[in-house]
């Protein structure tokens, strides 16, 4: 292949991947923003008309005979009015969970939404303690607050996407769900205009790219030519030879450089010499690696415990998919405290966390940083109790324990697989403070020798004697959270 064939196909070939990467990445900016704009106003839709439906009603709707009653069709008309609001909201239904189960409780009236003229079996609505098979996670978490689907997916009406947000009964429980199924048969539209604009673009853009590709490919390959013609007068021996240079770029450079070559040769007669293979005079620099081994170092840290104490309750209430998703966020929040002030999460077990500060950079304020990032974990967490509308018998409960002292931090398991971590008395203290904190009745145990370290000490701290630990002979001195 010539060379001004690949030059061509190169800059061809560059101008279509950068229009097209340009291209697609507005395409699914467009896209991911419209999509977040529908789903933000699906949970605004089913959080305002959630508020609408009596969830003591719906509590009472239990058996299909129910759907005769009075507060089953009051609520059908809530649901009836709701896709009546909104040209685009396709259905409205109300879920509970039962047994494990999401079962339908009451579901939109019959309507002809095929257009056929007759009401199929399919457009009837669904009998109450219908199973709802495999439950998507954003269907669950809108059973503990207001969600959406994270893509639309198409059924026998088309691509929708829905929405839900959880039923409250009067004492302010969760009783159930409102989903508002949405058409997107408008949002496709859209896209599909964005897509035809797009494909516009690209093909304009290789046209002109295709264009400007030839003509600079010739203005290339001209003087690669006289240098290619150059060379086979050189070859045959005819050191005469000289090309014309015009201009005083880098191709203009090296034609002058080809002049200067042939004027040596033709004065040297270095008909018969190795260009290229150029032997380096400098000697390359060693480069060390460290290995790495087992063992470690002691160091003086900070140990932090935290531990959810209603985990195994929650686990028990909860479905998995709600239950790590609530974990998740919380983790989320407590790690972020850790790192801001200035500790690393050493370790996560099950619903404990263990953090460290003052290793492996200490900052002179170890222990208080430990104590300042316990007390704004506590804090924290019951914020985040208030966002997620949690009831008090899944409201997420922290406590901590914080001790400071002499600890190995180092890499343990075996040359195959090995971790770093913390080991050491210091570690098990931190752990059974933490543990102490229920018969103490408090949320934060903090030991003597850490506080110690602390001046001043805060004023909702207060000393609670020495107490033993499990597992420990000697008593050490705490101090607790009042």
């Amino acid at each position: 292949m010539r060379l001004s064939v690949k030059i061509f196909l190169l800059i061809f070939l560059v101008a279509f991947t950068i229009s097209g990467s340009t291209g697609s990445f507005f395409y699914y900016q467009a896209k991911d923003s419209m999509l977040d704009a529908v789903k933000e106003q699906l949970q605004t839709a089913a959080t305002a008309f959630s508020r609408s439906i009596s969830g003591d009603a719906l509590e009472t709707l239990t058996e299909p005979e129910h759907m005769q009653s009075r507060e089953y069709r009051e609520i059908q008309q809530v649901l009836y009015n709701i896709t009546q609001t909104n040209d685009d909201f396709l259905f409205a239904y109300t879920m509970r969970l039962q047994d494990g189960e999401v079962v339908f409780v009451v579901d939109s009236p019959a309507s002809d939404d095929t257009g056929d003229g007759n009401i199929s079996e399919d457009e009837m609505p669904e009998p109450i303690g219908a199973i709802y098979p495999d439950p998507p996670a954003t269907l669950l978490n809108g059973f503990v607050r207001p969600s959406a689907d994270d893509q639309p997916f198409q059924d026998q009406w088309g691509w929708t996407i829905s929405g839900y947000a959880p039923i409250q009964d009067a004492a302010g429980r969760n009783v159930g769900l409102l989903g508002i199924d949405m058409c997107l048969d408008r949002f496709n539209e859209k896209l599909n205009n964005i897509k035809m604009a797009g494909l516009l673009s690209l093909i304009i853009a290789l046209f002109l790219a295709a264009f400007f590709t030839y003509f600079l490919t010739r203005t290339l390959t001209r003087p690669l030519k006289a240098l290619e013609s150059g060379f086979e007068q050189v070859v045959r021996g005819d050191l005469e030879t000289r090309l014309q240079v015009r201009g005083n770029d880098e191709i203009a450079q090296v034609m002058n450089h080809f002049n200067h070559m042939v004027k040596e040769l033709q004065e040297k007669q270095l008909l018969k010499s190795t260009l290229g293979k150029l032997t380096p005079k400098g000697i390359l620099p060693k480069v060390i690696s460290n290995e790495l081994k087992l063992g470690g170092e002691t160091a003086w840290t900070t140990i932090l415990f935290c531990d959810l104490r209603n985990f195994s309750t929650m686990s028990e209430k909860l479905p998995p998919k709600i239950l790590v998703g609530l974990l998740n966020e919380y983790f989320t929040v407590m790690v972020n405290i850790v790192e801001k002030h200035s500790g690393i999460v050493d370790k996560f077990v099950g619903d404990k966390i263990m953090a460290v500060f003052g290793h492996p950079a200490p900052t002179g304020q170890d222990h208080l940083n430990a104590l300042n990032a316990g007390l704004e974990m506590l804090e924290k967490c019951d914020e985040l109790n208030k966002k997620l509308g949690t009831k008090d018998n899944l409201k997420l409960e922290n406590s901590i324990g914080v001790h400071s002292g002499q600890v190995l931090a180092g890499n343990i398991g075996s040359p195959e697989r090995m971790e770093f971590t913390i080991i050491g008395d210091a570690v098990n203290i931190a752990a059974r403070l933490e543990a102490l904190t229920r018969s103490l009745k408090t949320r934060l145990a903090l030991s003597e020798q850490t506080a110690n370290k602390i001046k001043p000490m805060p004023e909702n701290l207060e000393y609670a004697g020495e107490k033993s630990l499990e597992g420990r002979t000697e008593k050490i001195g705490v101090f607790i959270l009042k």
